[in-house]
């Protein structure tokens, strides 16, 4: 059974929400003496009036939501979020397109951080803010957000927390949801403030420390330049960005345990967590050696810029320095193979996620073993604890999924006539919410606004059944979840 009543009270809130975002854009725009304030005013009016409506609409609705009513105000929130931070690209001009305009706000929000824009170095301050801000609030979650402000939300916020972190390792710290989510944030406000301090020691201005460390903390992409890191020529940026990177792919509870808890030696013997280091370290390396023999890469040039690419599409940031498409094809492979991998679940970061890669090796070896010695019981285990086959069968669902969904997303870029390379690279980098794709039209640091409305459009799809995981975004689509049970 359906509650349209409580979900239109928690999209109302929502709305006030991006009221706010809007608001501090606005103040941002008021500093800078620009001249157009409309862009931010107009989305203000239309978030808070909306708002006012769904809230009036929703009186005397129930409080109590069920799991389904859940995964439908994740889905709807999402897209709820990405229509209406379309309005200040839109009012603005600088994206006259909708799909264009649709395809740069669903890229914030989802992390995903490939840009339509050709012009960012001429943004105003608020527009390139209010970028930076989709990235910040998507990166750790939208409803992870509410729940921090609306203690209130009772048994529904557990519904809320289980729809939209669909990973596996989202662990409540705290009996209460809420206290949880506010932990996480509290976790993610100190990886952003104490980034923005390291950018701006590093070298960068105050304003660019401030988007980058948004951008980096919700392992987004979207830089103050057209030319990303790469515009600040500074080998120092490049390395603080790379451990920040790192970092923003670690679990945030184990960030917490580690920190706050003081539990190193847990933090340290965590499977996911070693599984991360060794994909990231490996890649690196085997990226630094053929730059050097390669493309003639002096080594300490050749193991910072592969920690970075290797860091930077592990995490699914998408932050660039030089062009990799002038490197070997073996390195695209590389790259785009650590995308799919992606980080530690729990983190802001796409892709697969390492504890599912991890969790089907042990259970491919496994089956190995099986078959050596039939009788014997050999359960797949994660930090010396044994997995279930439920989870386990959850696992290969999962990585099934993502195939079968970048299968027909490859093949319709396929019939919009696009190369075989650029339709396979497009679609994993936006599954995986990287940004770079390594094709021959659509290259690392090439602009999505040459694509036509459809693959936009499909792209915008794309992205956000990666940051939903899959199922989350595709369950109200299944004719039994509508049904009365």
């Amino acid at each position: 059974m359906f509650n349209p009543r409580t979900i239109l009270r928690i999209m109302g809130t929502l709305l006030f929400i991006a009221a706010l975002m809007f608001a501090v854009c606005l103040g941002v725009a008021l500093f800078y003496g620009e001249e157009r304030l409309d862009y931010f005013i107009i989305p203000i009016a239309v978030s808070v009036g909306v708002g006012l409506l769904c809230r009036l609409v929703a009186r005397g609705g129930a409080s109590a939501i069920s799991r389904r009513d859940g995964y439908l105000c994740v889905s709807l929130s999402w897209t709820l979020f990405a229509a209406v931070g379309v309005l200040p690209f839109i009012i603005s001009g600088y994206e006259p397109r909708l799909a264009q305009a649709f395809f740069e706000s669903m890229s914030g929000f989802t992390t995903t951080g490939a840009t339509a824009l050709d012009n960012i170095d001429q943004l105003p301050h608020s527009i390139l803010l209010w970028r930076s801000l989709t990235h910040w609030l998507g990166g750790m979650g939208i409803v992870f957000f509410t729940l921090v402000i609306l203690p209130g939300m009772g048994t529904g916020s557990l519904k809320l927390f289980s729809a939209e972190s669909t990973g596996l390792k989202m662990e409540k710290l705290h009996p209460r949801v809420s206290t949880t989510a506010r932990w996480l944030w509290a976790v993610y406000l100190f990886l952003t403030v104490s980034c923005t301090t390291a950018y701006y020691v590093a070298g960068m201005s105050l304003f660019d420390a401030v988007n980058h460390a948004f951008s980096t903390i919700a392992t987004g992409g979207f830089s103050t330049h057209q030319d990303s890191i790469a515009w600040f020529h500074s080998p120092t940026i490049e390395s603080t960005v790379t451990v920040f990177m790192f970092l923003s792919g670690v679990n945030f509870t184990l960030i917490y345990m580690f920190f706050i808890k003081r539990r190193f030696k847990a933090v340290l013997r965590d499977s996911e967590l070693r599984a991360y280091i060794a994909i990231v370290l490996g890649a690196s390396a085997t990226l630094a050696v053929i730059l050097v023999v390669w493309r003639d890469f002096t080594p300490v040039d050749a193991l910072r810029e592969s920690l970075f690419y290797c860091t930077s599409l592990q995490t699914t940031t998408g932050f660039t320095t030089i062009d990799p498409a002038a490197w070997p094809p073996a390195t695209w492979l590389l790259l785009m193979t650590v995308c799919f991998f992606g980080a530690c679940s729990g983190s802001t970061s796409g892709g697969v996620k390492s504890v599912r890669i991890l969790t089907a090796f042990k259970a491919v070896m496994g089956q190995f073993r099986s078959l050596i010695h039939p009788n014997a019981i050999l359960p797949v285990r994660l930090n010396g604890n044994p997995v279930s086959s439920h989870v386990v069968h959850t696992v290969f669902a999962m990585i099934a999924a993502f195939i079968i969904l970048a299968f027909f997303g490859t093949v319709a870029y396929l019939a919009m006539g696009m190369p075989l390379l650029d339709a396979f690279s497009c679609t994993l980098t936006m599954l995986t919410n990287a940004g770079p794709a390594f094709g021959h039209e659509m290259g690392p640091l090439s602009s999505w606004s040459q694509m036509n409305d459809a693959g936009l459009w499909l792209g915008s799809f794309l992205m956000l059944a990666g940051r939903l995981e899959i199922f989350s975004l595709l369950l109200p689509f299944v004719p039994a979840f509508w049904k009365d049970q």
